[in-house]
């Protein structure tokens, strides 16, 4: 189903891989952290070696030093390029807690409220909710993921049939909030790039200028940029699929959710800021307390879990306090974790996903050496797919429309009062739902078909997904439209809003 797709694709790192046993190494290692470091760098070039992965870049932080920092395998193997801790690779969603703390530089200066309305920073479109722009959808809401805005993902390779649009016209299109404001957790890079864009709006730059100006250049992340910045493309390394072929470059549609590439180094730097330790006053760039506000936990994700500005959260009982925010897409994986009561942090890059946890369970194996009692980053409870309980509230015909970029889209949902269902688009036939049930209280399940939108047809999607709440005689939410395989994933989101039909069978 597509929610536990999501948690693969979109939350790696934040709720899905565990890793919590080590790397396969050798079974007694060297007492001697140079050693140690030695032999986890053999088993990274092992894994390399045997074409599980490509490129690799480590750094290690403890009490505001680089303990260690390494490169293995290629950064670009057709150009012969080899992977070293200064490679910028592609962070993804490691972008997250870059974009909250330009968020807070303008905070600040003065320029920005985090409890203001983000329409009030916003031009022409609006967010909108069903009764209009919504305005209780304050700053802070977009950067905890509880504003109620969508999913969404979707990537522009470079030559292909669509380029990269502007940030308005995202909002114009899919900018519908699916539920209310605070009343769930939500993981949007939607939400994240309209944060780029308040940024730029609040800056007069674009969000590329505006971190390098005023995050990466105090505190000297030399080898960290934007991916819009061409005139560094040949130092980006190239992202790979599952199978080791080289991925075309692409962009996504929300620069403010991970658009930045970064060396193992300078995210050490990053790391170095928000554990608060001892820099140079040009890279203080925050103070203690604007540190604090934005690793402060907002919205729980599931028990222990909990999402602030930008950051992942586990508190455990017993266990060291984590801050984290992992990246995960097409040829992505990094891993970027902060122990702020250690002061610890382990960052590692890749430019293909692993195949086995290897990135993970090497992450483990990293922090151990300077934490030997660390254990790990469980995966939270996976929620389970239940019955739609109790059935008679759900049983019966349900019409509305679902809005498809402008259009709206007739929509029939009928559940039997067996508890199976059938979906029918623009007055077709309807279509079996499989699996249909809930998960964490809504609606969930997979429908062949399409809503007929124009980045849709475009992307050649057929699945649907149903992510919608019972709300008396009403079922609203979101239909997404999806792919995801290792050189493509995209996640399109349709407000939909449905009314009984009848009386309830």
């Amino acid at each position: 189903m597509l929610r536990s797709g999501l948690e693969c694709w979109f939350l790696h790192a934040l709720l899905v891989f565990a890793g919590t046993s080590i790397a396969q190494a050798s079974e007694a290692e060297p007492a001697n952290k140079n050693d140690v470091y030695a032999a986890i760098g053999k088993d990274i070039q092992a894994e390399i070696d045997a074409g599980r992965l490509t490129g690799v870049a480590v750094a290690l932080v403890k009490d505001g030093r680089i303990v260690w920092q390494d490169g293995f395998g290629w950064a670009d193997r057709t150009a012969g390029t080899r992977a070293t801790s200064a490679t910028a690779f592609s962070v993804a969603s490691t972008t997250k807690p870059f974009t909250t703390t330009a968020l807070m530089t303008l905070v600040r200066d003065g320029k920005l409220d985090f409890d203001r309305p983000a329409n009030d920073y916003l031009g022409a479109e609006k967010i909108v909710d069903q009764d209009g722009p919504a305005q209780s959808a304050t700053v802070r809401h977009l950067a905890t993921h509880s504003s109620g805005l969508p999913t969404f993902f979707i990537m522009y390779p470079e030559g292909g049939a669509a380029r990269q649009p502007p940030m308005a016209e995202l909002i114009r299109d899919y900018g519908h909030l699916v539920a209310p404001v605070g009343e769930r957790y939500e993981y949007s890079n939607l939400a994240m790039g309209i944060l780029g864009e308040i940024v730029a709006r609040q800056s007069g730059q674009t969000l590329g200028d505006y971190l390098q100006a005023q995050v990466l250049t105090p505190l000297g992340m030399k080898d960290s940029f934007f991916d819009t910045d061409l005139s560094r493309r040949a130092e980006m390394a190239v992202r790979h699929a599952d199978d080791g072929k080289p991925l075309p470059f692409y962009l996504t549609a929300t620069p403010g959710s991970g658009e930045l590439y970064a060396s193992a180094r300078d995210l050490a730097r990053f790391a170095m800021l928000h554990l608060k330790d001892d820099l140079d006053a040009s890279a203080r760039i925050l103070g203690d307390a604007q540190l604090d506000e934005l690793h402060r936990p907002a919205t729980v994700v599931a028990p222990g879990y909990s999402y602030a500005m930008g950051w992942q959260v586990l508190r455990r009982a017993g266990e060291p306090e984590v801050l984290y925010h992992g990246g995960g897409q097409s040829g992505v994986e990094t891993e970027f974790v902060l122990l702020p009561g250690e002061d610890v942090a382990a960052i590692v890059l890749s430019n293909r996903r692993s195949q086995n946890d290897f990135i993970e369970k090497l992450r483990d194996r990293m922090i151990r050496t300077v934490v030997p009692e660390w254990h790990g980053i469980p995966s939270p409870p996976n929620a389970s797919l239940l019955p739609l309980d109790p059935l008679a509230d759900y049983a019966g015909e349900w019409r509305g429309t679902v809005l498809a970029q402008g259009r709206h889209v007739p929509v029939v949902l009928t559940i039997t009062p067996q508890g199976q269902g059938s979906l029918s688009l623009h007055g077709r036939a309807a279509q079996p739902i499989d699996k249909l049930g809930l998960v964490d209280g809504l609606i969930s399940g997979d429908i062949k078909g399409q809503v007929g939108s124009p980045d849709e047809l475009r992307e050649n999607l057929d699945d649907l997904a149903l992510n919608l709440k019972l709300r008396g005689d009403r079922i609203d939410g979101e239909i997404v439209a999806w792919r995801k395989t290792s050189e493509n994933m995209t996640f399109l989101p349709f407000w939909t809003a449905l009314e009984r039909s009848g009386p309830k069978q």
